[in-house]
């Protein structure tokens, strides 16, 4: 991989691309969280999660350029199993905002690709992952899949996608390494620190209607026991999301200083 683009470069361009994917995603999916079927609901808030949580982890990653390489995976991976198997199946109609934002997040990881891949090598990645999806037809849930994965992965019919997947990532150009890695490490922290919050609402989100489900159902069979088990959550969540936010504000101060000390 002979990159264009500079280490810092490349994970800033990295990290406004994720910020603008997990908006349009969260956006699209409104509409399927408030779909009158509860399976649409229900899987809509999961997928959101997911969606965001996996950019968010894979933007972290330790070098950009494969970064680079495991959110082309993840996208493309993610359109495809959406228009096959989430809007047939499950989204119909109203999936399609969330198609539009994949394809348009497609293309714009193609051209943030041309600065940093030969067009051989991106023809190669997205060879790998096609192959891989034919193989695979009925694996509809993709959203951890990175590159790295499909040299893992067993079998005769994968030997020779595991050779060209660890062609790719060895050609990883060491210039990302001699970058200066305490920065480029300020940086990733400081952007998951301003994203953080969101994916803990999701997660809180779907914490929520878990609880609220099962509340439910002790209501049902024992009202009297369930009040005291109502207060105790109550409580405990409470607590849980005070340490969340010390530790946030911890965390924050910590970084701002590495940035003020490594950034000039």
């Amino acid at each position: 991989m002979d990159a264009t683009l500079p280490a810092l470069e490349l994970q800033d361009a990295l990290q406004r691309f994720t910020t603008q994917f997990a908006d349009r995603v969260t956006q699209a999916m409104e509409a399927l969280e408030r779909a009158s079927q509860a399976a649409i609901r229900d899987e809509a808030l999961r997928k959101n999660l997911l969606y965001v949580s996996s950019a968010l982890e894979i933007t972290s990653g330790l070098d950009p350029e494969v970064n680079l390489l495991d959110m082309i995976v993840f996208v493309h991976l993610s359109r495809a199993t959406l228009e096959k198997h989430w809007i047939p199946v499950l989204y119909r109609e109203m999936g399609a905002d969330l198609a539009e934002v994949f394809a348009r997040s497609e293309k714009e990881l193609e051209a943030l690709a041309e600065q940093a891949l030969t067009s051989a090598e991106q023809t190669q990645i997205l060879n790998v992952v096609d192959t891989w999806l034919a193989e695979n037809p009925n694996q509809f849930r993709v959203e951890g899949i990175r590159l790295a994965d499909f040299a893992r992965m067993a079998g005769t019919a994968a030997a020779e996608r595991a050779m060209q997947t660890r062609g790719l990532l060895s050609s990883v150009s060491t210039a990302s390494r001699a970058a200066n890695q305490a920065l480029l490490l300020t940086e990733r922290g400081l952007f998951l620190l301003h994203r953080m919050p969101s994916v803990w609402r999701l997660q809180a989100r779907l914490a929520a209607r878990d609880v609220v489900a099962d509340l439910a159902t002790e209501l049902l069979e024992d009202p009297e026991a369930s009040v005291p088990r109502m207060a105790r959550r109550a409580r405990k969540i409470a607590l849980h999301a005070a340490i969340y936010l010390g530790v946030l504000l911890a965390v924050g101060i910590l970084l701002w200083l590495l940035r003020s000390r490594f950034g000039g």
